[in-house]
């Protein structure tokens, strides 16, 4: 993934327009393959003047209202184990909520009414070899919410999902935070797939939503893992000074305009 390389025009409004407001997404970018979505977070949290992050590794981040068998992994088949399992996941980066099940949950899936954190020992089909340690689990929904609020202000998010769309499904992600942007991922993926997405706004702002629509009835899950929220970097040194003199330029600019 690319660095930041804004104009002159968004820097200001990065600068000076941190709101709640409307901010569109100006970049969204998908890496496709194991390597290549290492090196794409890498690029991204370089990108990045400030971040918090979320793994699901440390579970005192994590809390869910009558979450069953919390803090204990569950043994069994891939689909009756889990760590944590709940409708609704408050983590350090937003919510995490199960909007709408799968109608067609395969007959072995015990709880497909509810969100899970998995691990290696637990994980469902497909999504342990992408993780090494914990990831949240969709079980396979149709659609998971993620209202990203408590965080301060921000303007970009990047985090991995695995195994998507390997049985049919065509998930697409849903911005919102009054403006809409709809981020399509690639369809007919192999089994145990792993991508790194990332996303950026023009402007900061302090809440959002990401749908993660997977479609009606597909029983295809996916995991998400190593969530960041973030603020992109500063501008370097000449390109403030850029900006300084064109600010300087305007107030001069006015001045004469005063005088005459």
């Amino acid at each position: 993934m690319r660095k930041t390389t804004t104009s002159i025009a968004i820097i200001i409004s990065s600068l000076v327009a941190a709101s709640s407001a409307q901010a569109a997404i100006i970049f969204s970018n998908v890496t496709y393959g194991a390597t290549q979505a290492t090196q794409a977070e890498t690029n991204y949290l370089t990108s990045l003047a400030s971040y918090q992050q979320e793994t699901f590794d440390n579970l005192a981040t994590v809390t869910a209202a009558g979450a069953t068998s919390l803090g204990a992994a569950q043994t069994g088949n891939q689909q009756s184990s889990w760590v944590m399992a709940s409708e609704q996941f408050n983590t350090s980066v937003g919510v995490f909520s199960m909007v709408k099940s799968d109608g067609a949950a395969n007959r072995s899936d015990v709880r497909p009414d509810l969100l899970m954190i998995e691990n290696s020992s637990t994980g469902e089909f497909g999504r342990s070899p992408s993780h090494a340690t914990n990831w949240l689990d969709s079980n396979d929904a149709d659609i998971v919410s993620w209202d990203i609020s408590g965080v301060g202000f921000f303007d970009s998010l990047g985090f991995y999902l695995s195994d998507v769309n390997d049985q049919g499904a065509a998930l697409k992600l849903v911005f919102n935070d009054g403006t809409e942007h709809t981020t399509q991922l690639n369809s007919s993926l192999s089994n145990g797939n792993l991508m790194y997405v990332s996303l950026m706004a023009d402007v900061a702002i302090s809440s959002a939503s990401l749908l993660f629509d997977n479609g009606t009835n597909k029983n295809d899950g996916w995991g998400i893992d190593t969530i960041t929220v973030g603020s992109i970097s500063v501008p370097e040194p000449a390109t403030l000074a850029l900006l300084s003199l064109g600010l300087i330029g305007v107030g001069a600019a006015r001045r004469g305009v005063r005088q005459n």
